[in-house]
């Protein structure tokens, strides 16, 4: 009955119930897995971060709070025009490497729920791969931004990183061929069906 009461409509309805109830214990797990934390997210996230709902929708935390166990980590966010926006993390812990991506179930990112998750340890081979092709890219001195020719459709595409306490991110609407290559490549190894090729050159 209080769900009830908290709901203004069928579809808000459904979209509090999707989500979570706060973990404020703790923000992982034993193994170090980074958990979604909703209480804590206002507070964690950065001034200059407008995604704060993006984060609650896909019920992961911003990349820059992972916990001090993660040594190193990236991401890819997907946001479509006509489809299902995807997040891809993957993160290293010592000598271990893991993968965790999510779809939603539109494509309504504001309101989204995660329909499908894929989670998995990475091989030695799949981490090295994705660094290699990150550095290859110059990712870390990339520019944030640039001046793009918006088109009138298409995706938004966030690849950011976090290691030994720095952070960066790269936003895209219309990703080079060697952004493309970094997506493509986050995209293969979530292991998701998705319409990606549609948005990319």
């Amino acid at each position: 009955m209080k769900l009830i009461a908290l709901c203004l409509s069928v579809a808000l309805c459904v979209c509090v119930a999707c989500h979570r109830a706060p973990n404020s214990a703790n923000t992982q797990t034993a193994d170090c897995t980074p958990v979604y934390d909703a209480a804590l997210l206002g507070k964690q996230t950065k001034a200059d971060d407008d995604e704060p709902k993006l984060y609650a929708s896909f019920e992961e935390p911003p990349l820059y709070t992972l916990p001090a166990c993660i040594d190193e980590a990236y991401g890819l966010t997907w946001i479509p025009a006509f489809h299902a926006p995807v997040m891809v993390r993957v993160w290293r812990t010592g000598d271990r490497y893991f993968l965790r991506a999510k779809q939603l179930d539109g494509r309504d990112w504001r309101n989204g729920c995660v329909k499908d998750t894929n989670a998995r340890a990475l091989t030695v081979a799949e981490w090295r791969d994705l660094r290699t092709l990150l550095n290859r890219n110059s990712f870390w001195t990339l520019p944030s931004t640039i001046d793009e020719v918006l088109p009138n459709d298409g995706a938004a595409w966030l690849v950011d990183g976090v290691r030994a306490k720095e952070y960066h991110r790269v936003r895209r609407r219309v990703p080079n061929e060697q952004f493309a290559d970094i997506a493509k490549h986050f995209i293969r190894l979530s292991g998701l069906q998705t319409s990606h090729p549609l948005y990319l050159p």
